[in-house]
């Protein structure tokens, strides 16, 4: 009873909502307990366990394949102006830094716009107030990718975007974004000498060796805990996330439905740092057409 009722729930709240055209992945996020994550590996170890109990169900078509349990570790900093200028405009310049040798360092260069509805991500009446630079036209070494975050049922959309490069990154003004992503220029106001700061300057520990198959269809599965750089005892926040890419062939809308059944029973273990405190959203469908 409680799959058809969720079944039932997630055809009317896609019904219901416009379709939208959603062209790269769907990513489906919980908030975990600090309190499990005291000692990450027990945390991590926990989480396995969750997942095989699901694997176990015979209710699920849900696979659950160990890697070798490697967890690596990144610091992350988080920009904008000194008067949250950016955060504002709803605008995340992000970098991650990873050791991933001796001596050999790589970043990934990020940036988000954290759209306020569907419509302001990709209707072409919201391109100039909203976002000067859609998805498909972005002028930035690389395109931007419209994707969809469901945060404890509630979905939310965003354009990102991300470069990998080799060596240490750091954004001392907006010059440096630009560098990197020049659409950024369109907001009014922002010059490219603008000096920015690290509002957020985090340590993280990554455990992405978690191998899943939602009916026979592969999805990427992270657990992320996050410190202060001051104090790597206790965490600010742990992330658990599942995503799937969309198929070159289009997406598969049973597997997003299965997925979502999966997501909803993660969401009742207690594990869960929101379990029964925020209430559900409704689902969007995604479209494969223009």
């Amino acid at each position: 009873m409680r799959i058809t009722l969720f079944l039932v729930f997630f055809l009317i709240g896609s019904i219901v909502q416009a379709e939208v055209p959603l062209k790269h992945s769907k990513e489906f996020q919980i908030v975990l307990k600090n309190e499990d994550f005291l000692s990450p590996k027990q945390g991590f170890d926990r989480v396995i366990r969750l997942l095989q109990s699901i694997e176990d169900d015979p209710k699920f078509d849900f696979k659950y394949k160990a890697g070798s349990g490697k967890v690596w570790q990144q610091n992350v900093k988080i920009y904008d102006t000194n008067d949250k200028r950016l955060w504002h405009n709803n605008i995340i310049p992000k970098v991650e830094q990873r050791k991933i040798a001796a001596n050999q360092i790589q970043t990934k260069v990020k940036i988000k716009y954290k759209c306020m509805g569907v419509d302001s991500c990709y209707d072409p009446k919201h391109y100039t107030s909203a976002f000067t630079y859609p998805a498909l036209e972005y002028e930035s070494g690389v395109k931007m990718k419209l994707e969809a975050d469901v945060h404890q049922n509630c979905t939310k959309y965003a354009l990102s975007s991300a470069i990998k490069v080799d060596g240490t990154v750091n954004f001392a003004t907006m010059a440096d974004v630009i560098h990197y992503f020049k659409g950024i220029t369109h907001i009014k106001g922002v010059e490219k000498n603008e000096p920015l700061i690290a509002r957020g300057d985090f340590y993280e520990w990554v455990f992405d060796d978690i191998k899943l198959k939602v009916n026979g269809e592969r999805v990427k599965s992270a657990v992320v805990v996050r410190y202060a750089k001051t104090d790597l005892k206790n965490p600010l926040r742990v992330e658990f996330s599942l995503k799937i890419n969309r198929p070159k062939k289009g997406w598969h809308y049973d597997t997003l439905i299965e997925l979502g059944q999966v997501y909803y029973e993660l969401l009742q273990s207690d594990m869960n740092a929101f379990k029964g405190r925020i209430k559900p959203c409704r689902f969007y469908r995604p479209t494969d057409s223009n």
